[in-house]
């Protein structure tokens, strides 16, 4: 069972930096041509890699991933022709009573939350991956991750040869093909988990043209390009948001606060029912249901954290 609510907050508009390379980057000839088309994605790559390990803008990585499995949710369940919010995604996966079926909106963003848990420095992540698809595409997906990893070419042609071999057998496995490439595109470039990327921008037309043996290398580069360029926006915003949280942070006197503000700057959304209490997710630190409650208006009244929901019951809270 999902307990769903129709009362909704708006989010606020986050205040996030304009464009940040050039136009003549990401714009014009690069739609048209595959050298512009890789020159855009390796520009707008190189940017946010810079930006991922920056010791001074100090991104939250682990809960950029969080928001980012989110929105890589909601455009796979509209590939699949399901138009879907991202307060109707986290309903259908953080209310659904344990032992329930999520359903296949909650299915699709507990899909991609396992996936980008999955530490791409292990010998075995391409087995872990493997894992949470279907078993009967086990072996389609564990030869498609093996050749684009051990192949040539740069980590958006990997990606782009994942997608090729897994839609040619696959094709109505979008979302799948779609984790498969965003978690080699992520070990082409030396990150230590899945970032959805592709997922953020390939259209349901771009996935049937590669399903279709067309050449759509053009659309992958484009697509990496600008959900790059997206999450460095992204980051720089989380990083602000993230630094204002810490710096409150300090003013908190209930037990476990510590633990609580690491679960926020991990989780896009905190249920504190379930997530803080009785012990507050990833620790052995207990608190009580009125205490989490308490945190979590004492954040807001801080400008920290904010009510996702407007309702009264099943509150979720995130970083404002």
């Amino acid at each position: 069972m999902v307990l769903r609510m129709n009362h909704r907050s708006p989010s606020p508009k986050p205040d996030l930096p304009g464009p940040i390379l050039p136009k003549w980057i990401m714009q014009g000839a690069a739609a048209q041509d595959i050298d512009n088309a890789c020159f855009s994605s390796g520009s707008a790559l190189a940017l946010l890699h810079v930006a991922l390990h920056d010791p001074d803008l100090a991104v939250p990585a682990d809960l950029l991933r969080s928001r980012l499995t989110l929105r890589a949710a909601m455009n796979c369940c509209k590939i699949e022709g399901r138009s879907r919010t991202e307060a109707e995604l986290r309903d259908a996966c953080l209310l659904t009573v344990p032992g329930d079926a999520m359903g296949p909106d909650g299915d699709m963003l507990a899909f991609w939350r396992a996936g980008i848990r999955v530490r791409l420095g292990n010998r075995d992540w391409q087995t872990r991956i493997t894992t949470l698809v279907p078993e009967n595409l086990h072996e389609i997906i564990g030869e498609a991750l093996d050749l684009s990893v051990s192949g040539a070419g740069g980590p958006v042609a990997k990606s782009y040869g994942v997608l090729t071999r897994i839609l040619a057998v696959a094709p109505r496995h979008e979302a799948v093909a779609l984790l498969c490439a965003d978690a080699v595109l992520s070990h082409a470039l030396g990150w230590s988990r899945p970032m959805p990327l592709l997922a953020l921008h390939l259209k349901r037309s771009d996935m049937r043209q590669i399903a279709a043996g067309e050449d759509a290398r053009i659309a992958v580069h484009l697509a990496a390009a600008h959900a790059a360029q997206d999450i460095v926006r992204l980051s720089y915003d989380l990083a602000r948001r993230a630094g204002h949280l810490k710096a409150v942070a300090t003013k908190l006197r209930s037990k476990g606060s510590d633990d609580a503000i690491r679960l926020f700057l991990t989780e896009d959304a905190v249920l504190p029912s379930v997530m803080l209490s009785p012990k507050i997710h990833g620790s052995d630190t207990s608190m009580t249901g009125r205490s989490a409650r308490r945190l979590c208006d004492r954040l807001v009244e801080l400008g920290a954290v904010r009510e996702l929901t407007g309702r009264k019951m099943f509150r979720l809270y995130g970083v404002a």
